[in-house]
């Protein structure tokens, strides 16, 4: 018996997501059919039931990994879990018993942080200050996904699927309209009108439909291209599967990662319009060689550097040419801000 992602997804509970960074691991191997479908056995469902065991019992991958290599390590391992589980958790007490000493004394911990208020406090309370910061921080992970370019939901798709078949029932109106004036019509008529109506709005969303995207997330990332699988794409996006035929990659896949800005000049309507063009160009250890570009626009409230930040956070190699890190090293300024002031 096989299963799809999505019935390995409700049958288990473990997001697709997971699923799939899994494989890349190499903890399973599912086969897949004639259109790229994933089917997964009760081999694979039964290696999912153990990984998704031994994470709630927060071990590991590294240890996971060898406990499904060498089955009889599992209480050796676990011992040593134990011992982690321990230190970590001596840690923690610690941290809370600092904490309630500090609001014991009504100390305004985050004003004294941020604003320096807290200069003329004893010395040793300076001390603890760092030591919880520092204590808190190991168990404080960022888990940010960012998305740059187009992704559509189903709702979304939808909606534009509509507004493709009113637009083309309004723009053969003027057809319809004469062939009445000149014809009788009959059912047959109004069903070939009908139909031809269906066809072109089908043949529009093919010429009109365009998905690319790029989403980053904690531990991988996912390049989906509609361009060359149509079809196939937009099957996906009716059925909100997008990441099942998207390239899937971890951080670790990439070589170097090249950023530079260009400033451009563009607009209709209302005139020209200053943008910058972040490029981000992707070298990968398989060869493979991507660009994203990313336009900023003054008006724009997405921000750019969390791509950034993300590849910078899984140490990334970046060549940054523009020394565009000064950017990110500073709050103050918006990049779009920050990129006219240095220029100017």
């Amino acid at each position: 018996m096989h299963m799809k992602i999505k019935e390995v997804e409700k049958l288990l509970q473990i997001n697709s997501q997971t699923i799939r960074y899994y494989e890349k691991l190499g903890f399973l191997k599912p086969k897949r059919d004639e259109n790229g479908y994933r089917n997964y056995t009760q081999e694979d469902v039964q290696i999912l039931r153990k990984i998704h065991f031994l994470r709630d019992l927060d071990i590991p991958l590294e240890m996971i990994q060898t406990i499904l290599l060498n089955p009889d390590q599992f209480q050796n391992i676990l011992n040593k879990h134990l011992k982690f589980l321990q230190a970590k958790i001596e840690n923690l007490e610690e941290v809370q018993q600092k904490c309630f000493h500090l609001n014991q004394k009504n100390i305004p911990l985050l004003d004294a942080i941020i604003d320096g208020e807290f200069q003329n406090q004893p010395a040793h309370l300076h001390d603890e200050i760092k030591s919880i910061i520092h204590k808190a921080s190991e168990f404080i992970k960022p888990y940010p996904v960012v998305t740059l370019g187009r992704k559509t939901t189903p709702f979304q798709f939808l909606k534009e699927i509509i507004f493709i078949f009113i637009s083309t029932t309004l723009i053969t109106m003027s057809f319809l309209l004469y062939f009445i004036n000149t014809h009788t019509m009959t059912h047959i008529h109004w069903g070939l009108y009908l139909l031809s109506v269906i066809l072109l709005t089908i043949i529009f969303i093919f010429i009109l439909f365009h998905e690319k995207y790029y989403e980053f997330g904690i531990v991988d990332f996912y390049i989906f291209d509609s361009y060359k699988m149509k079809a196939k794409s937009i099957k996906a996006v009716l059925e909100n599967t997008t990441h099942e035929i998207a390239r899937h990659y971890l951080y670790k896949d990439i070589c170097n990662v090249k950023i530079h800005v260009e400033k451009k000049i563009g607009g209709i309507g209302f005139g020209p319009v200053t943008y910058y063009n972040i490029i981000y160009q992707f070298h990968m250890r398989d060869g493979n060689h991507f660009q994203i570009n990313s336009s900023l626009y003054q008006e724009t409230s997405q921000d750019r550097k969390s791509v950034y930040e993300i590849l910078d956070y899984h140490h990334v190699k970046i060549i940054d040419e523009q020394n565009l890190k000064q950017f990110f090293l500073q709050k103050n300024l918006s990049i779009y801000e920050y990129l006219e002031k240095r220029c100017t």
